[in-house]
């Protein structure tokens, strides 16, 4: 599986490869700017399971699509639609200002209510 999603840049100088890691640090981000959800966390005390759970997980597939799916921790009594779908279009719009040219699908999980 690559960690690597490359930019079709129209100059002839050279690639531009975005790793994984931004993917998820983006959306991370996005997210916790969104009043009323954050990125769930786990509160074990097993240390394996911490470094098994990722609350963003991005995805690359072979049409060059980006899947990314978010688990969030939401307050207690926020609407969760409205939510959900703020948390869509903040990470969208964080994304077209970094990556303009890839296709991306953005997936909520409501993993907690707070």
């Amino acid at each position: 599986m690559a960690d690597y999603v490359y930019l079709k840049n129209m100059s002839q100088v050279g690639d531009i490869a975005i790793s994984r890691r931004i993917f998820v640090d983006i959306a991370t981000e996005a997210t916790n700017r969104v009043i009323g959800a954050s990125v769930a966390e786990t509160k074990t005390k097993n240390k394996l399971l911490v470094m098994l759970y990722h609350p963003v997980t991005v995805t690359f597939h072979q049409n060059g699509k980006v899947e990314i799916k978010i688990a969030i921790t939401l307050k207690k009594g926020a609407d969760a639609n409205k939510i959900c779908l703020a948390i869509q279009q903040e990470v969208a719009e964080s994304l077209l200002a970094y990556t303009e040219s890839i296709a991306f699908d953005v997936k909520i999980k409501v993993a907690s209510i707070a």
